[in-house]
């Protein structure tokens, strides 16, 4: 129990000198509100696209066009970079023509078969003949089949020098321009689709126990609040949870959704969820009728007498300009408004008229 020392006033000592009786000084007294409460508690959360990708270019070569420009919207399927490609042209050409030439053979092989099922079937020929030209026609047919599947890979490489968007989206920075050269896989842009955005955050295994029957996926709606204070218009839903608590930081992750239709929240904007509890019956006490001790928080009680004690409280939520208190007060007590800086613990006090103490927040 931490002890409050009660100095003699200036006020004490001038009595004592003159054996007067010490003035006692008038404060506002009041008994906590109680009334339903909406509390907010914030968690940082980081804010990710609905959909986004990494642009990256599929072979190496020179950038023949950049058909997009940073920032702009585009659509599934537009086209983004051109690389140039002409000896994949050339490559594809080359087995179409390749595939051709098979499919000429195997033709021939194939009537050569045909005559000499003929001349069999009248015991002109005997079976060897027949025999090989039917492994001859079936040795070109694999031979084609080949062919035309090299090709198809000759045009599916062909592709890679066209870039196209996978969705619809926003293109970011576009570091290469026309003439660069870019390898495989060397990243060319991202693309973005905010028209909704995901807000990942944690939450602490004892904030999870006290609202778990409250996070039902699909059901649960939470609040954004971007990085200038202001929140965001439509509330979200809680889509997603982990389903096991991360053992280094003792923390759950979440996942929640927004609509984001004007595009105001970007990919990676600093954000935080608040997530809203409603109290029933919540006791609130204005912040400026406390005062802290050793990271402690207390009010002056009004008892017997009208005789102030320091009393500590446990907040259980910080509003704007009250707490609400989980333990340490309760309703039908009084305790001193305004003025507490001024008082020790066992001073004396005349009691205002009580009134409320204002709520509200």
């Amino acid at each position: 129990m931490i002890a409050f020392a009660a100095p003699v006033t200036g006020c004490e000592r001038r009595a004592q000198a003159t054996n007067e009786v010490p003035t006692v000084e008038a404060y506002p007294v009041a008994s906590p509100t109680v009334s339903e409460t909406v509390v907010g508690r914030q968690y940082v959360a980081e804010v990710r696209a609905i959909r986004y990708a990494e642009i990256r270019a599929r072979m190496k070569g020179i950038i023949e066009k950049v058909a997009v420009d940073e920032g702009q919207h585009v659509q599934a399927g537009q086209h983004l970079f051109s690389i140039g490609a002409r000896h994949l042209k050339h490559d594809w050409a080359a087995a179409r023509a390749a595939s051709a030439v098979a499919e000429a053979d195997l033709q021939a092989a194939q009537l050569d078969e045909h005559n000499n099922q003929l001349l069999f079937d009248k015991n002109v020929v005997s079976a060897a003949p027949l025999g090989k030209a039917k492994a001859r026609a079936q040795a070109l047919e694999a031979k084609l089949a080949e062919l035309k599947a090299g090709a198809r890979r000759a045009k599916v490489r062909m592709g890679y020098a066209r870039i196209e968007a996978p969705f619809s989206g926003t293109i970011n920075r576009i570091p290469k321009k026309a003439g660069s050269a870019v390898g495989e896989e060397e990243l060319l842009t991202t693309i973005a689709d905010t028209s909704q955005v995901y807000a990942y955050f944690r939450l602490s295994e004892r904030d999870y126990l006290q609202q778990k029957s409250a996070l039902e996926v699909g059901e649960r709606t939470v609040r954004l609040r971007l990085a200038d204070g202001s929140v965001l218009a439509e509330p979200g839903v809680i889509d997603a949870v982990a389903n096991e608590f991360d053992p280094e930081t003792g923390t759950l992750a979440l996942r929640a959704r927004f609509e984001n239709e004007n595009g105001m929240v970007k990919h990676g904007s600093s954000a935080k969820i608040v997530l809203e509890t409603t109290i029933p019956d919540a006791i609130l006490v204005p912040q400026a009728s406390t005062f802290e001790v050793q990271g402690d928080l207390f009010v002056y009680v009004v008892e017997q007498n009208n005789v102030v004690h320091a009393r500590k409280i446990v907040p259980k939520a910080r509003l704007d300009h009250h707490f609400v208190v989980e333990s340490g007060l309760t309703a039908d007590e009084q305790f001193v408004v305004e003025g507490a800086q001024k008082l020790r613990d066992g001073d004396v006090i005349d009691v205002l008229p009580s009134r409320p103490a204002a709520g509200g927040d």
